[in-house]
């Protein structure tokens, strides 16, 4: 029995909650005539931390009658790592409930702290087939 109630735990909880990072201090000191701004978080980082939760969301259940997915998530990172804001869109009709299953686990990525104090946009797409 307690086999069973493991398998459906819900995906995000297969994911830890991240824990803020520090955020890392901008300092600049452009040369005359250069443009300093903001590093954010590197390609690199970006994808370790996704592809560290993406696998949870295979968890979420099929929705009926739909062989693929093409969905769109747009994260906002906050300077400590964590996701601060999300909005989804779908490209294919998925239910709300099966959009919002994959969202509750791409929101527990682990992204280390930056240099961005009003937050770093992220675009993330999900093809899903089944």
């Amino acid at each position: 029995m307690l086999l069973l109630s493991l398998a459906f735990a819900a995906p995000a909880d297969r994911v830890p909650t991240p824990r803020p990072e520090p955020c890392v201090e901008f300092t600049a000191n452009p040369c005359e005539g250069e443009i300093a701004q903001a590093a954010g978080l590197g390609y690199a980082e970006v994808r370790i931390a996704l592809n560290g939760v993406i696998q949870a969301a295979l968890y979420c259940p099929q929705p009926e009658g739909l062989a693929e997915v093409h969905l769109t998530y747009e994260l906002t990172v906050g300077c400590d790592g964590i996701v601060s804001a999300i909005e989804a869109s779908d490209d294919g009709g998925a239910p709300d409930d099966y959009v919002a299953c994959i969202g509750s686990v791409i929101e527990k990525a682990d992204f280390p702290g930056h240099d961005m104090p009003d937050g770093m946009p992220v675009t993330y797409p999900v093809d899903v087939a089944w």
